[in-house]
């Protein structure tokens, strides 16, 4: 089954690797970035020059008119990798990008799916997530938890969708973004170094990209096989660390339960 897929975020350090893997990926037959800006030059350095990559410019990520999706017809999933720090942000501020956008993204794109094919939403959320009131510590746990459960209720009132989300832990890049700021910097030099002692608590951005891909490619009945119930609403319903570099390699230990 060959997929065309929408990428966001693809000027971050998640996003990036994920316009990259897809590239690649044999299985893969076109790559659409929605941006609001032209993709900088270390993402692809030959953006316009490949047939596989189309790029959109796009500056409202709240709204989809019929002209944008009539570019997107065709397209079968899309990986949600936009979103931003909370540090500095008000909870209202930071919940409209990490929640408010990929609702209105997901509903939009339900109209690109079918009862055969299901349009597939994986969503980017993070470790330290918690869909149960008052169980996040940090605001970005409140935020994405409010998100991911949102999302998975989206099915059953837009049956062409399916939505899947991933809680990756340290993000580790294997190509630097010069966006980065200080803090991921910091992250990038000292993640290697203390990987090895916290190995379920990292995860290298290729594997966190074709973990969701894999999700895209196999999810679009509304479920994956080898991990039902991931896309329900609750903390069981999405991937963590371990389970996404499971779903890249292929293999479907029996997940824990939280």
């Amino acid at each position: 089954m060959s997929l065309k897929l929408i990428v966001t975020g693809a000027t971050g350090t998640a996003g990036a690797e994920a316009v990259r893997q897809a590239l690649v990926h044999p299985s893969v037959a076109q790559v659409t970035v929605l941006t609001r800006r032209a993709l900088p030059s270390h993402v692809v350095p030959d953006a316009e020059g490949n047939p596989k990559l189309k790029v959109i410019q796009h500056s409202d990520f709240t709204s989809y008119p019929s002209t944008l999706l009539s570019q997107l017809a065709g397209h079968h999933a899309v990986l949600w990798d936009l979103g931003i720090s909370s540090a500095g942000l008000n909870e209202s501020d930071y919940e409209a990008i990490t929640k408010d956008y990929p609702l209105a993204a997901a509903k939009a794109f339900a109209t690109l799916g079918s009862a055969d094919r299901k349009f597939v939403m994986c969503y980017l959320s993070g470790e330290g997530t918690d869909q149960r009131d008052g169980k996040a510590r940090a605001m970005f746990g409140r935020v994405k938890g409010r998100a991911e459960k949102a999302l998975a209720l989206l099915p059953s009132e837009y049956p062409t969708l399916a939505t899947y989300s991933f809680r990756p832990g340290g993000i580790l890049p294997i190509m630097p973004t010069p966006e980065a700021n200080f803090m991921q910097k910091v992250g990038n030099i000292a993640g290697p170094i203390i990987r090895p002692l916290f190995k379920t608590h990292f995860i290298d951005t290729p594997t966190l990209a074709n973990g969701m891909i894999q999700a895209a490619l196999k999810g679009a009945s509304g479920t994956i096989e080898g991990w039902e119930g991931k896309g329900k609403v609750g903390n069981q319903g999405v991937f963590d660390n371990e389970e996404i570099k499971a779903l890249a390699d292929g293999t479907n230990p029996k997940w824990r339960k939280s």
